[in-house]
């Protein structure tokens, strides 16, 4: 595969940068151009790593291809329209892989049987438990999946909550599964393709997967508002940030980022850093080099480059020497 660049005209950059500001920024903060800046500015990454999102979700006119909703007979949507959500990861990533037909299947408690028969039937490496491990009990209902299938079409499962919730009805939750199936595409036609269909983490830090289809989300949904984007951000970190425990410090944030093994990532007491510090991750390497890098390292990936070879050809330093960078950067963003 031929590495894609992603490019505006410069009129178009204008326009938007015109049009598109942060709603409490009374001047643009200074561009992010190293990690260096981010450690110089780390409050100013958000607003570059959404802008240039926002620049080239807005530029676009791509769509996502096309869509079989599949909505169990005892499910009600709790988002009407999720292809607006593809469409918009689309315009985020339009000049990489995506599915020509995507498969979303909705379902609420009382549809569990009937969700795994149409997910099995789609998706040949089902285990057969896919559906019920969204959807424990009729008041814990609202996990979700996305990957691709033999064929590279996308395939979503989606549990649908009794009383949703803004995530599962804004498009966010639709937008972040179909992210993971961008980013397994990337694999598709590859003799890696198999391991990225059972696990896209084997490829990379975990933290890489989930944080950034956690920011992909966020950034595609809410491309038009920064104050959105800004108050997405804020609830899915908040907990981070808040550092009520005084536990993430400096220290903590690198070695979550690099681990001497997985444990860290699994345990049920830390896991969910996958996603709000992946994000804040994401951040740093879109603000730096924009929104194309979340696939990009995977394109590179299926290309036979490992994790730390691709993060070096892209920002020209060794993933030894940025921990520390992005760990201090991020730790001036938690509270002491």
């Amino acid at each position: 595969m031929k590495i894609r660049f992603i490019a505006l005209s410069s009129i178009a950059f204008v326009l938007l940068s015109l049009f598109v500001q942060p709603a409490n920024a009374a001047k643009t903060p200074k561009p992010i151009t190293s990690l260096q800046d981010a450690v110089n500015s780390p409050a100013d990454v958000s607003y570059w790593a959404w802008k240039k999102s926002s620049d080239q979700v807005l530029s676009s006119t791509a769509k996502s291809s096309a869509l079989e909703l599949i909505v169990g007979p005892n499910t009600k949507l709790s988002n009407p329209n999720p292809k607006l959500a593809f469409d918009a990861v689309k315009r985020m990533y339009p000049t990489f892989r995506h599915p020509q037909k995507i498969y979303a299947i909705f379902y609420s408690y009382k549809d569990i049987d009937w969700a795994q028969k149409k997910y099995s039937e789609i998706f040949s490496m089902a285990t057969g438990q896919e559906a019920k491990n969204s959807c424990r009990k009729a008041t814990e209902c609202w996990g979700a999946s996305g990957t691709i299938n033999n064929e590279g079409d996308g395939v979503l499962l989606t549990a649908v909550m009794q009383k949703p919730d803004r995530h599962h009805s804004d498009g966010t939750l639709e937008a972040h599964e179909y992210t993971h199936a961008v980013q397994i595409g990337a694999f598709f036609g590859t003799p890696q393709q198999g391991q990225a269909m059972f696990g896209i983490k084997a490829f990379t830090p975990w933290w890489f997967a989930e944080g950034g289809a956690q920011f992909s989300q966020s950034a595609s949904i809410f491309a038009n508002s920064f104050s959105k984007y800004a108050a997405d951000r804020k609830f899915w970190t908040k907990d981070l940030l808040a550092n009520r425990n005084k536990k993430f410090t400096e220290k903590w944030i690198a070695n979550y980022i690099k681990p001497p093994d997985t444990k860290v990532w699994s345990a049920q007491d830390t896991q969910w850093h996958l996603y709000d510090l992946g994000m804040l991750v994401s951040e740093i390497f879109t603000a730096i080099k924009g929104p194309a890098i979340n696939i990009q390292i995977y394109e590179d990936i299926s290309d036979g480059m490992t994790f730390e070879q691709s993060f070096e050809k892209q920002f020209g330093q060794s993933w030894d020497s940025a921990v520390p960078l992005i760990a201090k950067s991020i730790s001036q963003l938690v509270k002491k």
